[in-house]
């Protein structure tokens, strides 16, 4: 396989925003960024689920046609990332006894694992299995595979959500026509690209401060010990702000320029106006802190609530928090963090430890919005792109196929059979050998000549 071939292609469902990603996995291990195309959610998104089946299918299609058209490739299969308010860890444990001392062996293990997938999750689906410690005999073991023992018991934490969330995603690209090579959870991938193995070893919590909802990611002894989604996020302060009569767009410049969760403002300050009403009504500085702030407030004590339902305090979690997503943009909120959880330790994180160089053009991460999708790329190891694209509408136009499904990239049909020549013809040609009757325009050329019309036709639209 050439490595200039391997273009991976992931599509990260927010809910803000779709974001659709194509990387090119250099020799050195680094990603080269071919093209970020993105389109908002907010209309068939909530929460992280999809509601509205075909405003998704519409966006997903139109992210797929945008990624070929930058490409110059046709897009045949994706990677997947989502999260979700329902998502949330369970423990389990499920146990097997020996008549004496036996070694235990892979079968095992896999079978544990098998009664696990069984256990009772309630109105859940189990979206992921992380296998924590197993008790062999007296003893604790991450990999129990050769030890002697009469006894095991498999710990695992089974991630859980509402069975809709995985299927309403398989849904959407069966009516795209697209295959999932993989969907994946989002803050799982993440982790994997910010945090180090020693980070997770000595102990950290991983906050994505999302659109529309807060997870919180435990990581202690190298392993996922908890997991939890708060269904509050960025934009709820943003609709907060939006209370005062400013729209959407306003609202969010305003709190990203003036927002502030940690800051004290003097008299002068704190009358300061910042906007200005069409009634001639004004907003000073204090009112948007205030508005800021109780949200933020609130979100960050949900945070601590979590932590401590992990059973994993601020001293045994040495590496301390790390902040991530759109929301961990606002001023102070390290600050704030740290006054409300305790912890001391607290950076926010944009960049993943994976180098990743981007074309000319290409949306950089600046805000480390991209953080996501960069990460589901990090993970792919299918190409992801086929011939290209300019060659499918070829083979299209020339079958006369409109191609009016759903689907994105559809199989050329084959060549139609010529028409057979007429009889006088056919006598023509044997009488005079030498000179050869004239044809008119082949199909072929009809084809082509019609390929020529459509082109002037879209060219003429792109423009």
């Amino acid at each position: 396989m050439a490595t200039e071939d391997l273009f991976i292609i992931a599509i990260e469902l927010g809910s803000s925003k779709v974001t659709g990603i194509c990387g090119k996995k250099l020799p050195d291990g680094s990603i080269h960024v071919e093209a970020v195309v993105q389109e908002p959610s907010s209309t068939f998104i909530r929460n992280g689920m999809i509601y509205n089946m075909d405003k998704s299918t519409q966006c997903v299609t139109s992210i797929i046609k945008r990624l070929q058209e930058q490409l110059k490739r046709t897009v045949k299969q994706v990677y997947v990332g989502f999260g979700g308010q329902s998502i949330h860890s369970l423990a389990n444990a499920v146990a097997e006894n020996f008549a004496g001392e036996v070694t235990i062996s892979k079968e095992t293990v896999d079978r544990l694992l098998k009664d696990n997938l069984d256990a009772d999750t309630g109105d859940r689906d189990i979206l992921e299995v992380v296998p924590q410690e197993y008790n062999v005999g007296t003893q604790k073991q991450t990999d129990p595979i050769g030890v002697l023992s009469d006894y095991i018991e498999g710990n695992f934490l089974n991630i859980v959500a509402r069975p809709t969330l995985r299927s309403n995603i398989d849904s959407c690209f069966e009516k795209v026509g697209i295959h999932v090579v993989e969907d994946k959870l989002v803050p799982l991938t993440v982790a994997d690209e910010v945090l180090s193995d020693t980070e997770k070893r000595s102990g950290c919590v991983l906050v994505d401060f999302g659109a529309d909802t807060t997870t919180v990611s435990v990581y202690k002894g190298n392993l996922l010990r908890f997991i939890s989604v708060i269904p509050l996020g960025s934009a709820h302060i943003t609709r907060d702000i939006m209370s005062l009569q400013l729209e959407e767009k306003d609202a969010e410049e305003l709190k990203l320029a003036y927002g502030a969760v940690a800051t004290e403002l003097t008299e002068e300050e704190a009358n300061v106006v910042i906007y200005t009403l069409p009634d001639g009504s004004t907003i000073k500085k204090q009112t948007l802190l205030n508005i800021v702030q109780a949200r933020t407030e609130e979100i960050l004590q949900n945070v601590k609530d979590q932590i401590t339902d992990s059973g994993y305090g601020r001293d045994s979690l040495v590496a301390g928090a790390w902040l991530i997503g759109g929301g961990a943009s606002l001023k102070d909120l390290t600050k704030a963090f740290t006054e409300i959880t305790g912890f001391d330790k607290v950076r926010v994180v944009k960049n993943s430890r994976t180098t990743v160089h981007f074309a000319k053009n290409t949306n950089k991460n600046s805000d480390g919005q991209l953080l996501g999708a960069i990460s589901l790329l990090a993970k792919g190891n299918q190409i992801c792109t086929s011939s290209v694209v300019q060659e499918q509408v070829e083979s299209n136009i020339f079958s006369g196929n409109d191609n009016q499904s759903t689907n994105v990239a559809t199989p050329p049909t084959e060549e139609p059979e010529k028409e057979p020549k007429k009889e006088e013809e056919v006598k023509e040609k044997k009488v005079k050998k030498e000179k050869p009757k004239k044809e008119g325009p082949s199909i072929f050329k009809k084809a082509m000549n019609r390929l020529k019309s459509i082109s002037e036709v879209i060219v003429g639209e792109d423009e």
